[in-house]
């Protein structure tokens, strides 16, 4: 029998991947409204470490999240059993799910899940765990902090107090790792795998890690105008790093639609490539940027969310590889990174789609603060200093890794005709 109308419509809402909900936390926001408001203003997050001591480091400040109170988002009992990463991860899905107005439930628990991209979390734990290994021997071992000590600790206890029994993953994909989790997480509910999926990434900031990205001399240094994250910059000189949490409530279309859920937007195509020996890097970003536009090549872009992250050579393989995608349009796309305000992180890309779906939501453009000398390597449309009003229909996220890989996540807003 040929296939109805209806069936049709029905068949192309389960493949559409909409947002339906957002949670962060973050050091110039702790849930949407703070971060929203932080966002629209060019608030700084970045400031002076003041947790561990940063003498030995050309270093001295970082995008650390402030006022996190963890009992605010779980019981007293639980937090000392779950590393910081966890609290991170668990706030922010509360926040996500809060957001999304949704509730797990027995009934539906097998078929809800949650996949997160986790750089270093459980650092901490790992350093103090085998610190004490060191110094004490395995019969004076903490066994509260083994289960800490692994990637995937924080999705895990996020579907232990969430209730949720359906796919659980973590992926680790170097600076691109948040975007591969959300991809991922898109791929399991095109193919029927899940109905409703957390997905977003996670990190904490500890000594041992600051320590590691210092002494590859990958941090940012102040050459007479300040340590500063300035991406696209003339003067940038290094990335300062950060924490925190970024969550989305993603879900089929027609599972959307069918709890009367507020849809933010939608998540139409992506792609996440490597590179080989034989090819510029700054075609792997335009590979990427193809992939995700796939089918909808004369599809008008208002605004690249940069992955530029303050470095010499990130930022300037991205202009590269723009230009290389859009031969003929692109000087005239809006571009900025919010890096600027937050700082870098392995899965910063979560908190940077919770950006993306509020840019769109409210239609802005985040500004790239910091920004004072321009780069002729970098001499794109830069939105500098001050928000731009701007209706947001489609947008282009931008993940990069230098030498490693390359995510492009196209976006569409939900009043897009």
């Amino acid at each position: 029998m040929p296939e109805t109308s209806k069936a049709k419509k029905r068949r192309s809402m389960s493949k559409q991947i909409c947002i339906t909900g957002v949670g962060v936390v973050s050091s110039i926001g702790i849930g949407k409204e703070e971060f929203l408001s932080g966002l629209r203003v060019g608030k700084s997050g970045i400031e002076k470490i003041q947790t561990f001591d940063t003498s030995f480091s050309r270093s001295q400040q970082a995008g650390m999240v402030r006022n996190f109170h963890p009992k605010d988002f779980m019981a007293a009992s639980k937090i000392r059993r779950l590393d910081r990463a966890s609290q991170f991860a668990i706030a922010a899905s509360k926040l996500a799910f809060s957001d999304a107005q949704f509730s797990v439930t027995r009934e539906n628990s097998s078929r809800v899940g949650v996949v997160l991209g986790s750089g270093f979390c459980g650092l901490s734990s790992s350093e103090e765990f085998h610190r004490g290994q060191v110094l004490r021997g395995f019969l004076d071992l903490n066994p509260m902090l083994f289960p800490n000590t692994v990637p995937n600790a924080a999705s895990s206890h996020v579907s232990i107090e969430l209730g949720i029994q359906g796919v659980n993953c973590t992926l680790v994909q170097s600076f691109c790792t948040a975007e591969a989790a959300i991809i991922f997480a898109c791929d399991q509910i095109r193919n029927g795998r899940a109905d409703l999926i957390l997905a977003g990434g996670v990190d904490e900031l500890s000594e041992f890690l600051f320590r590691g990205f210092s002494d590859l001399n990958l941090l940012a240094k102040d050459q007479g105008h300040g340590e500063r994250s300035c991406p696209y910059d003339l003067m940038r000189n290094g990335l300062i790093l950060a924490e925190g949490a970024g969550v989305l409530v993603i879900e089929s279309e027609e599972h959307a639609r069918s709890r009367g859920a507020k849809i933010y937007g939608y998540i139409l195509e992506y792609g996440l490539v490597g590179r080989s020996l034989k090819e510029k890097e700054s075609e792997g970003i335009s590979r990427s940027i193809q992939l995700a536009m796939r089918g909808r090549e004369n599809i008008q872009i208002d605004y690249i969310s940069g992955a530029g992250n303050s470095s010499k050579i990130l930022d300037e393989l991205e202009a590269k590889g723009i230009k290389k995608a859009f031969p003929s349009g692109a000087f005239q796309i809006p571009i900025s990174s919010i890096k600027s305000m937050v700082g870098e992180a392995i899965a910063l890309g979560g908190i940077r789609m919770v950006a993306n779906t509020l840019s769109m939501e409210y239609g802005f453009v985040p500004p790239t603060v910091n920004y004072q000398f321009p780069d002729p390597a970098c001499d794109l449309r830069y939105v500098t200093h001050q928000t731009l009003d701007l209706k947001l229909r489609t947008l282009i996220h931008l993940g990069i890794s230098p030498g490693e890989c390359y995510s492009s996540i196209l976006m569409r807003c939900e009043w897009n005709p």
